[in-house]
């Protein structure tokens, strides 16, 4: 009974018990591990609610269907198997539910679920970059869609154009030194020979 109510369990993601509660199935996301780099598959946990155990009825058709036998002698079958659950854990003080997890009660006598090692059906994902050298994609150039090993092709055979203006600037920077220096040295260097050294004479 206990493997037939397992199923149910897990393919209606709860299963109410009397005198025991309802058993739910939680499932987790995924989660990132920046850790180990990798993301950790999703995984189950059960909970248990002691407050609701009042079992559904297609918990008696689905037990009726797969067992064979009829609704009522379902009833009695569930039923049956909450008493000498209880039971158990009132002579054992636990008991382990394979795949679940042990059932025990607290100091106040409510009953509680300790869940076994999370289920997990994936293995963990690794989470690094990816850098692939030389990948092919396509970019618009204009209106032409171009690949990238062609636009590599086209920048590398395309003649870099230089600009010789701070070449000519330099040139007429010497030239007004040279110039200077010159005009200096012919007139020497006195405030007046940098003016004009002509003379007036009065008419």
């Amino acid at each position: 009974m206990r493997h037939t109510l397992y199923e149910f369990l897990v393919l209606h993601k709860r299963l109410s018990l009397p005198g025991i509660g309802t058993i739910s199935i939680q499932q987790e996301s995924s989660q990132l591990d920046i850790t180990s780099r990798q993301f950790t598959p999703p995984y189950i946990n059960y909970s248990l609610d002691p407050g609701n155990d009042s079992p559904a009825k297609k918990l008696f058709e689905w037990i009726s269907a797969s067992l064979g036998i009829t609704e009522w002698e379902a009833i009695k079958a569930v039923n049956d198997f909450s008493f000498s659950f209880n039971s158990e854990i009132a002579e054992k003080k636990e008991v382990i539910w394979d795949k679940i997890g042990t059932f025990k009660k607290d100091g106040a006598g409510h009953l509680k679920l300790d869940t076994e090692t999370s289920l997990q059906w994936e293995l963990p994902v690794i989470a690094e970059k990816v850098i692939r050298q030389k990948a092919e994609h396509t970019i618009l150039v204009g209106e032409k869609e171009r690949s990238a090993a062609e636009m590599e092709e086209y920048f590398a055979d395309t003649p870099v154009k230089r600009s010789y203006t701070w070449l000519i600037a330099a040139i007429l920077i010497v030239a007004a030194i040279m110039f200077i220096g010159w005009y200096f040295s012919e007139n020497g260097f006195k405030p007046a020979s940098a003016g004009n050294n002509s003379v007036l004479k009065p008419k």
